[in-house]
């Protein structure tokens, strides 16, 4: 196995209930669901704490995508 650890120090996202549009919401919702989706299909691992908690939405350039943190209780299927 091999693992891979972020320390950040300071905030780079925002929880998923700090939306500011419903297009914004939406977008990341599915960004979130397509993380899941390949990682199911590509990887065979299930993330297993799919929360409100470990939502957020990263903001870039001229857009914001969805992410999905805190993998820990991911396991193989």
């Amino acid at each position: 196995y091999r693992t891979h650890i972020h320390l950040i120090m300071e905030p780079w996202a925002r929880p998923l209930t700090e939306f500011r549009t419903l297009r914004e919401f939406v977008k990341a919702l599915r960004d979130i669901v397509i993380v899941q989706h390949t990682a199911v299909l590509e990887r065979n691992v299930l993330h297993c704490d799919c929360s409100l908690y470990n939502a957020m939405i990263v903001d870039e350039l001229d857009d914001s995508k969805g992410l999905l943190i805190d993998w820990e209780f991911a396991v193989f299927i």
